[in-house]
């Protein structure tokens, strides 16, 4: 007997959603920590890295892009929660595109502008003193039920 699917899911987090106009960079992990897929990321302080993402320091304008799910590296070979570049790896990072990323808070309908939650370091819909908004960031298709969400940078940023 078949079955019939009533939803479907975005995918997982730091997978390339589209390919059409994808932009991706890599750039070693300078963070000295590990750094996990779907997540904002910025520049090193010398410039030659990149580093996780942190509200209470950086600005929309050190937002670099999002880290890419390496496709050696996928959930049935490492398990869903362990996907993360090493410390000293080097790290694809989408700097323009489509990207799916876990959106915890707020509304992800089409085109909402998306901030990083200060609390953190998570992606968000929000505005306020609690968030970074992100100047080229949209929601381009909404959440699913695990908060995977399709997002675009609609410009490259820094690099």
């Amino acid at each position: 007997m078949g079955k019939v699917l009533s939803s479907f899911t975005n995918g997982w987090a730091g997978s390339i959603a589209r390919n059409r106009d994808d932009v991706v960079v890599a750039l070693a992990n300078k963070s000295g920590n590990d750094i996990a897929f779907g997540v904002p990321v910025a520049l090193d302080e010398t410039r030659t890295g990149v580093v996780p993402f942190d509200g209470n320091t950086h600005t929309g304008a050190d937002f670099v892009g999002v880290t890419v799910r390496l496709p050696s590296k996928t959930p049935d070979t490492y398990g869903s929660n362990e996907g993360k570049y090493a410390a000293n790896e080097m790290v694809d990072v989408l700097v323009r595109g489509h990207i799916v990323a876990k959106v915890i808070t707020g509304t992800t309908a089409l085109g909402a502008a998306v901030s990083v939650r200060k609390s953190d370091n998570a992606f968000a819909i929000g505005t306020g003193d609690t968030f970074v908004a992100l100047p080229n960031v949209r929601v381009s298709n909404v959440a699913d039920g695990l908060k995977n969400t399709e997002l675009v940078l609609t410009e490259r940023n820094i690099l």
